[in-house]
């Protein structure tokens, strides 16, 4: 369930839907309204004359009236959304929502480890839930690590079902494939940062917080490279498969990084206090940056030299996810 209007309905009646609009009767304001039954946006009041209190209310329109043959969704085995093909044919085809995919017979909707979802973490979980529900309170546990256990920094992509993450309670970095549920170490220490994967490459990126730099991971061979070193320690990172680049968050600045190639973009801006959160935006082509120390989010739009703000005086943030295509 998903709350689309509040207070402003004082006592709804009677409700009828069409299209991509709510109507309903309203008692107590004596009126009909409607508005967009998705979002609750464009209200408006239809109906509203002195001494008139609307009751039941219905809708008739020709689109509403049955002609021709039955639908063949009337009785469809379909879980969730039955879609008839165009007249004449008496043929129909299953959909779903966007979080879930068809299961091989093409008629129930099920869930998937690889379809789109929003990961969060505790110190000790991790959980996941639809960008689409956001607001809902149902999330799903898709992985604990034992004790002791202190998840600082988590690591997904789009591409495998693999999840990497930080557990500075056992000085560990664990990967955890989200189809099994099975969680497995990587790398032991306790000099483990901000991580980020390129899953093309097969390479894990992690922030050493002892010695300042950025070193490269290869998961294939289990060689370490150092990418970037700093006088200061990275406090973020995020690797751009799109543009084969790496993306260093500092105090005051954000480098980004080809490696092998030993030249370094800055981008310089008094802005950023502590960028301790990026995330890249294929649609906007821009990498936003959460600041905790100027409670902001940021934007550097790939290819400029200056940092923009998109929000501001919003609290610390500690991390953040982008969803392209919402």
């Amino acid at each position: 369930r998903r709350v689309i209007l509040d207070m402003v309905a004082k006592h709804p009646f009677s409700m009828a839907v069409f299209e991509d609009s709510l109507y309903w009767s309203d008692w107590e304001m004596q009126e009909i309204v409607s508005c967009n039954k998705f979002n609750g946006k464009d209200f408006k009041t239809l109906v509203k004359e002195a001494g008139i209190r609307p009751m039941g209310i219905t809708l008739a329109h020709p689109l509403l009236i049955q002609s021709g043959p039955p639908s063949p969704c009337v009785d469809s085995p379909c879980s969730h959304v039955c879609l008839p093909k165009p007249l004449p044919s008496t043929e129909f085809t299953c959909a779903c929502p966007s979080h879930l995919v068809l299961d091989s017979a093409g008629t129930a909707c099920e869930d998937s480890s690889l379809t789109s979802t929003l990961l969060l973490s505790t110190s000790t979980h991790i959980y996941s839930l639809h960008p689409q529900t956001i607001g809902l309170t149902s999330h799903k546990a898709i992985g604990s690590i034992p004790s002791p256990g202190l998840l600082t920094s988590l690591a997904a992509n789009s591409v495998d079902s693999m999840v990497y993450f930080v557990n500075r309670g056992a000085e560990q970095i664990l990967a955890m494939d989200r189809e099994t549920g099975s969680v497995n170490p990587v790398m032991y220490g306790d000099q483990f940062g901000a991580i980020s994967y390129d899953p093309f490459s097969n390479n894990l990126f992690w922030v050493d917080v002892h010695k300042m730099s950025v070193v490269v991971h290869s998961l294939s061979s289990s060689a370490n490279m150092v990418a970037v070193s700093s006088t200061s320690s990275p406090l973020s990172m995020v690797f751009v498969p799109e543009k084969n680049r790496l993306v260093v968050g500092e105090n005051g600045k954000i480098s980004i990084v080809q490696l092998g190639n030993p030249d370094v973009q800055e981008i310089v801006s008094y802005k950023l206090s502590s960028p301790g959160s990026l995330v890249y935006s294929a649609q906007a082509d821009a990498v936003f940056i959460g600041d905790a120390a100027s409670r902001a989010i940021y934007r550097w739009d790939w290819g400029t030299e200056e940092v923009v703000p998109v929000l501001e005086n919003i609290g610390e943030v500690v991390s953040m996810a982008v969803k392209d295509g919402l």
